[in-house]
């Protein structure tokens, strides 16, 4: 099993750039940039600024969407970086949870199968030096490139749907459904199916589970950290029915939910997250609790990365490099070693 890392580009430049370099020689595979621009720094600057900076880790969005970056502006901003970086770029698409929030948009107005199917399909005609349609009836293609881009194309979603359309049409899944094996082996199972329906072999799919990730030696001070994160996870659909104890707690976040706040450790929401939640949702506690929790994912069949999701840093909590420093040597360390 392979272990990634997702970065809120909130803080400076330079700290993000130097937070992907640790990321790096701490022996992380890959580095996820999330793209919510009115929360974030600009996620295209982001990356570039860490593609010069590094030589081995992979880089990529995690994850962009289609309702703020037209998928023609995506294409050929993925690459262009894959020139800064060539063979070490990926991409995750979604269809939005934060961006769109901000914008005056809900999930469910953003959240379809077919929108992120739609990008995907074009996505991949336009990095192979193909032609695509555009919504205005006009084809497009990157006049500009000079030749294919083997750019892996990893699908985001949590229910069953987005999870199928990643399973048939992406080359991996970013699987974004807690972190219980029980319902992470529901979520893998629908993109399987959606693999086996478009006679894809689901074993080829890289896949990998967006967990929210908090580490420390004070179990209680690394829980209350990931709530920030936990919270973020609550907004997304599931692709099995909790129980109704659950339902309920995660309902009250949801109604609450300030994506202004999105990337703020101390958010006013986070308070509503209860304990269970956190257990549900999140990779937490001391690097003991946090071993075990991935030795139960690492039971799961099919799962092939974790993308550990750190709270960006506040007042009063601990700073992202003592998180992914302490979760690499105390955690990832021992899966390497075996």
């Amino acid at each position: 099993m392979k272990f990634d890392v997702a970065i809120l580009a909130t803080e400076s430049l330079p700290d993000v750039v130097r937070q992907v370099q640790l990321a790096e020689r701490l022996g992380y595979d890959t580095a996820w940039i999330t793209d919510s621009h009115l929360v974030c720094r600009e996620l295209w600057v982001t990356l570039a600024a860490c593609a010069t900076a590094t030589s081995r880790i992979r880089l990529g969005p995690g994850v962009t969407v289609p309702h703020s970056r037209h998928v023609s502006v995506t294409a050929s901003a993925i690459a262009t970086l894959h020139d800064l970086a060539p063979g070490r770029v990926v991409i995750g698409i979604g269809t939005g949870g934060s961006s769109a929030q901000t914008m005056g948009l809900s999930l469910a107005q953003v959240g379809k199968s077919a929108t992120l199917a739609r990008t995907a399909t074009a996505l991949r005609a336009l990095l192979s030096g193909g032609v695509t349609r555009f919504d205005t009836g006009v084809d497009g293609r990157l006049a500009w490139l000079d030749g294919p881009r083997a750019i892996p194309i990893y699908l985001a979603g949590s229910g069953p749907r987005m999870l199928e359309t990643a399973g048939r049409l992406g080359d991996g899944a970013i699987v974004y459904a807690t972190v219980s094996p029980d319902v992470l082996r529901v979520a893998i199972e629908h993109v399987a199916a959606g693999a086996r329906a478009a006679g894809r072999e689901p074993a080829r799919l890289d896949v990998a589970l967006w967990a929210p990730m908090s580490i420390g030696r004070d179990r209680e001070r690394a829980r209350d950290h990931a709530r920030g994160r936990v919270a973020s996870a609550c907004r997304h659909p599931l692709p099995v029915r909790l129980s109704d104890e659950d339902e309920t707690a995660i309902a009250r976040v949801r109604d609450a939910y300030d994506a202004y706040e999105h990337a703020t450790a101390a958010s006013r929401h986070r308070t509503l997250v209860t304990d269970r939640l956190v257990d549900l949702m999140a990779l937490a506690g001391t690097p003991a609790d946090v071993c075990s929790q991935v030795s139960r994912l690492a039971g799961v069949p099919g799962l092939t990365r974790v993308i550990a999701f750190p709270q960006a840093p506040g007042q009063g909590f601990a700073a992202r490099e003592e998180l992914l420093t302490m979760f690499a040597k105390e955690v990832a360390s021992r899966w390497h070693a075996a």
